[in-house]
């Protein structure tokens, strides 16, 4: 199970996030992606703080809108559980400039 929430900061469109298992929970950064030269690559990049403070990347989110016309942040996170993929979506319980993770089902084999 996975919880978290990301939540668009005042300057250079980035946003401050959370996320949270048992086995882990910690604040994240995402921020504009400045080497970004292609559509394919991602349009953020996620870094968190290790314990002596240092940022390091755990992962990619990319701007997407949805078939109803819904834009969302389509995520991907390298925590110690292995990849994670998930989507941050707006809902009716979020708060303007905030978006709910939602981890997305692993793919039936």
């Amino acid at each position: 199970m996975l919880d978290g929430k990301l939540t668009k900061m005042d300057a250079d469109n980035a946003f401050a996030g959370e996320i949270a298992s048992m086995s882990f929970d910690f604040p994240f950064t995402m921020l504009p992606n400045e080497h970004k030269r292609k559509d394919s690559h991602p349009d953020y990049i996620i870094e968190a703080r290790t314990p002596k403070n240092r940022a390091i990347r755990i992962g990619s989110a990319w701007e997407a809108t949805s078939k109803a016309g819904n834009d969302y942040f389509s995520l991907a996170l390298n925590l110690q559980q292995g990849v994670v993929r998930a989507n941050a979506v707006k809902d009716e319980e979020t708060a303007d400039g905030e978006f709910r993770i939602i981890p997305l089902l692993p793919a039936a084999a």
